[in-house]
């Protein structure tokens, strides 16, 4: 009797300690609702922006000058600003992060020679902050 509750145990703990370590499937993540969950869209691929209302669908190709120097884990990002008013996004618990991967991101102007942000026109971030809360960063 006692073997076979040794037994056991070791077999839930075997099970419950391989718990972490799964991989989450894709078709498991959440699914995001856009309106209600973000009203920016992101897609890394090809530096494009489409922005829900109330830029009522505008689709916005990033310029040619600006340069993405900061990879950024898809998923929900929240537009903030530092303690100095530097526009950043920040990944809410939500957002899966890779090991490393830094939590908040800079928005930084085309013209910036600063690196480790996201380089876009000026423009496009003032609309961001001004009509946008919550980004949805596609890879």
């Amino acid at each position: 009797m006692k073997a076979f509750s040794l037994v056991r145990r070791l077999v839930l703990s075997g099970l419950f300690a391989a718990l972490p370590a799964a991989a989450v499937e894709p078709a498991d993540l959440p699914q995001l609702i856009a309106d209600t969950q973000y009203t920016a869209v992101y897609t890394q691929a090809d530096g494009s922006w489409l922005l829900q209302p109330p830029g009522a669908g505008l689709l916005v190709r990033q310029g040619a000058r600006c340069r993405d120097d900061a990879r950024i884990a898809p998923g929900l990002w929240l537009l903030t600003t530092d303690a100095v008013g530097q526009v950043e996004l920040l990944a809410p618990s939500v957002t899966p992060l890779p090991p490393g991967h830094p939590e908040r991101i800079p928005l930084l102007s085309c013209e910036s020679s600063v690196s480790g942000g996201l380089h876009l026109p000026a423009a496009l971030i003032q609309t961001l902050v001004r009509e946008h809360g919550v980004v949805r960063i596609d890879g």
